[in-house]
């Protein structure tokens, strides 16, 4: 813990820090580099807590792609398609949360329905598998994605087509949403290694 608290004031010192306290340096910080150099601890560590859904995460694996900017200008109109989609499943800001315990524990909640499970946590790869206790009416399995601190903030993020299966159990069976998640389908279809999910702030 000593070593982690060390890395991430290293990380705040190399911003400046004039007009700002503490927090809005660390915000600032290039929080991968302390990552880096914690072998991904401080995401395991920071990630621990309360976390309220801020808006839909889009990530594109290749920088070449993210460099282009019709792709941006997609996955702009993506983020856009994905916020509806959401909110139709009942994942909306002030409506969806995930609560991430230190004995591997979490907690999910989407709109009037809540979910258990436990997860699993890679540092150095970022990789995370939620695996959801199966309810009486849903069952979503397990998710294997990618989590990365960005700042304060917390992403959570699977292959696209995984997380559309998952949305897709949550979502209402209603035109408006098959409609919407045919859109988010045809988009994805536009790129390899495609990465969606959450965006999440502290609570």
């Amino acid at each position: 813990m000593k070593r982690l608290l060390m890395c991430l004031l290293a990380a705040c010192c190399v911003v400046p820090a004039v007009g700002q306290d503490w927090k809005e340096a660390l915000k600032s910080a290039a929080s991968n580099v302390v990552d880096k150099a914690t072998g991904g601890k401080a995401t395991e560590t920071l990630m621990i807590g309360d976390w309220q859904y801020e808006a839909p995460g889009v990530k594109l694996e290749s920088d070449n792609a993210l460099a282009d900017v019709g792709a941006s200008a997609v996955t702009g109109k993506m983020e856009e398609q994905l916020e509806k989609l959401y909110a139709l499943a009942g994942i909306r800001a002030g409506a969806c949360k995930f609560s991430f315990a230190a004995d591997k524990r979490f907690t999910a909640t989407f709109g009037s329905r809540t979910f258990t499970g436990t997860y699993e946590f890679t540092g150095e790869s970022h990789d995370i598998a939620l695996h959801f206790e199966m309810s009486s009416k849903y069952d979503l399995g397990t998710l294997n994605g990618k989590t990365y601190l960005s700042g304060t903030d917390l992403q959570i993020l699977f292959p696209a087509t995984r997380l559309l299966k998952m949305v897709d159990v949550l979502g209402q069976k209603l035109a408006s949403f098959s409609t919407t998640a045919a859109t988010v389908s045809t988009l994805v279809g536009k790129f390899d290694d495609l990465y969606l999910g959450f965006e999440f702030t502290k609570q």
